[in-house]
């Protein structure tokens, strides 16, 4: 099968969410992950009001008006509602935002994923790393989140600001399984547990190898085609 043809290797989250712990599980999980239909909208426009938030537009006003661009009705809300819950963390805070060039996460045997990162900023001297979680379900659990933070932590902040001061702010905006209602939980460094290199290895050695079987065997169905990469979040996809 040529490798164009191949079905993408999905980002660091969605390889954190992969679950099981045999490589015939993690592979069960992969199909699955592969066959299920996607929504006919995303939440790039409402991530990008937030990087606009944190660029110094703190009129929420202003901010959720970007969700119209969405086509779908269902899309414009979900978008408003992830903006009216995260860009107002931007607010009263003097942050300076900016983006590294396109690169992926490089993993098993030529394998790359999207980082999944729409921005870093400065503040009071730190740089952060910036990660929304907008899933309303299916989203990462606390464990998951610690895995996408080491990631991000050891091929990112360590090898682009060794010697400054780092953190990172993950937003997770996932319901509660029963209410069905959004909360709002804010992470760094301090409150997350970093994987082990070790833990980590042999995780990312499994997802690898589950991987390179599903998206070779020819149970995966032609993929659909990707959106556009967002030239202004370079380490989104």
């Amino acid at each position: 099968m040529a490798s164009s043809s191949l079905p993408p290797v999905p980002a660091v989250p969605d390889l954190a969410r992969a679950a099981g712990s045999t490589r015939d599980e993690v592979i069960s999980w992969f199909l699955v992950y592969y066959d299920t239909a996607s929504v006919p909208w995303n939440y790039r426009s409402g991530i990008r009001c937030v990087k606009t938030a944190y660029r110094g537009l703190h009129d929420i006003k202003q901010l959720t008006a970007g969700a119209d661009s969405e086509k779908t009705k269902a899309g414009r809300t979900a978008n408003a509602d992830i903006i009216g819950r995260a860009a107002p963390l931007a607010f009263g805070r003097t942050t300076q935002v900016f983006d590294l060039s396109r690169r992926r996460f490089s993993f098993g045997r030529d394998l790359y994923s999207g980082y999944r990162i729409p921005f870093f900023f400065v503040e009071n001297g730190i740089v952060k790393l910036y990660y929304l979680q907008p899933r309303k379900e299916y989203h990462l659990t606390y464990d998951q989140l610690c895995m996408v933070a080491t990631i991000h932590k050891r091929f990112l902040l360590d090898t682009e600001f060794f010697g400054q001061p780092v953190d990172v702010e993950y937003v997770d905006l996932s319901a509660d399984p029963i209410t069905k209602v959004r909360g709002l939980h804010r992470y760094s460094l301090s409150s997350l547990e970093l994987w082990p290199e070790k833990r980590l290895a042999d995780r990312l050695t499994l997802i690898s190898e589950a991987l390179d079987y599903v998206r070779t065997s020819g149970l995966v169905k032609p993929w659909r085609r990707q959106p556009p990469r967002a030239a202004d979040m370079p380490l989104f996809d």
